[in-house]
């Protein structure tokens, strides 16, 4: 069995930290590679002294970097896990990809805007290096017995899609210049609506900042989605609630599925009613999840399997490309005055500088 050499580029929360707050392990990508067989968690590297030196104790590290080209010259690394502020990215997977490593972890967001999204595709494709996004409900079992259920069609075919990310910032305080809710949080929300929809089609969108005036970005979106496939779906995404909500729910032909926040599954049942029948909608059973491996270390296992077999990750770059450019085609609509775009966009550069440039956030 070939053993990986690993190193963390951002030694933070996802990254390391909520590893001691959690009753389940791994929920961090450290923790994940750590616990696999085959790979080694030998390097990291972090701006913050304290957070650094917090990494190695917890992990057993000893190579510990402020300068990340630094840790990718002198560690002969198989695996770099990007998981710092996203506007770096770019520039530390085509370090990354340059040094010869065989395999990336790419924290989502994968980047803030397309021309990002294309630098780091394009620095994986010339290097051979497999590309893993961390949208981690794609590792999910429950996430994948629903897919399943939903593409099975016991429950007739999936006509619209209802979901909702709020209040899901990591700390109460938390205030981003780069990013807001659709990029920080509902970019989960819109890789899982493609994993059981297929591809967009078209987006109409808003993106305002209502009440918070700290955010340079905005604090509420609401957005409606076409996908080519036919479905529609309605999502609300805001930092305006004290509680935290994020689900998502299928609307089928003859039954409804929620995931996550109050999940269930309901089934259309034919019932006597006055002079004739109705259908209701009556409890039944969510199916067992496929698989209960926890999700960050199914997605580590996912990119060393896929580095030795050559296949792709079950969210690749161009999965994380595509969440970041379904959430550019809101603020494209915003910027048009709330009208419909059709995707492809076209628009390389950041929405977010766009529209505070035009004075439209």
């Amino acid at each position: 069995m070939t053993d990986y050499r690993v190193g963390i580029i951002g030694t933070g929360r996802v990254a390391s930290k909520m590893e001691e707050s959690s009753d389940e392990h791994p929920v961090t990508i450290a923790g994940a590679f750590d616990m696999l067989p085959n790979t080694q968690l030998v390097a990291g590297c972090n701006r913050g002294a304290a957070g650094l030196k917090a990494f190695g104790e917890r992990w057993g590290v000893t190579a510990l970097y402020h300068n990340y080209r630094e840790m990718l010259e002198r560690e002969a690394l198989d695996i770099v896990a990007v998981a710092t502020h996203p506007p770096l990215h770019a520039q530390m997977v085509e370090a990354a990809c340059a040094s010869g490593v065989k395999g990336i972890f790419c924290e989502k967001p994968m980047a803030l805007d397309l021309r990002d999204c294309d630098r780091i595709l394009d620095a994986c494709a010339k290097s051979g290096t497999t590309l893993l996004v961390n949208c981690t409900r794609r590792w999910s079992g429950q996430y994948e017995a629903v897919r399943q259920l939903v593409a099975s069609g016991q429950l007739g075919p999936l006509y619209h899609i209802v979901a909702h990310c709020q209040g899901a910032k990591p700390t109460p305080d938390w205030v981003a210049d780069t990013e807001g809710p659709l990029l920080h949080d509902a970019v989960h929300t819109f890789d899982s609506l493609r994993f059981f929809a297929g591809d967009v089609a078209s987006v109409i969108g808003t993106a305002t900042r209502r009440q918070r005036l700290e955010f340079r970005v905005e604090d509420t979106s609401y957005s409606l989605l076409q996908f080519e496939s036919g479905v529609d779906a309605v999502v609300i995404s805001d930092e305006l609630t004290t509680y935290s909500r994020f689900d998502i729910e299928l609307q089928c032909e003859r039954g409804v599925v929620r995931l996550e926040t109050n999940p269930g599954l309901w089934e259309a049942k034919l019932i006597d009613f006055e002079k004739g029948n109705w259908w209701v909608l009556e409890p039944g059973e969510m199916p067992q999840p496929t698989w209960s491996e926890p999700v960050f270390l199914r997605a580590a296992r996912d990119l060393v399997e896929c580095m030795e077999t050559g296949r792709q990750p079950r969210c690749n770059g161009l999965d994380g490309r595509k969440a970041v450019e379904i959430i550019t085609a809101i603020y494209e609509s915003e910027r048009r005055g709330n009208t419909r775009v059709s995707l492809p966009v076209g628009v390389q550069e950041s929405l977010v500088d766009v529209l505070r440039r035009e004075g439209k956030l």
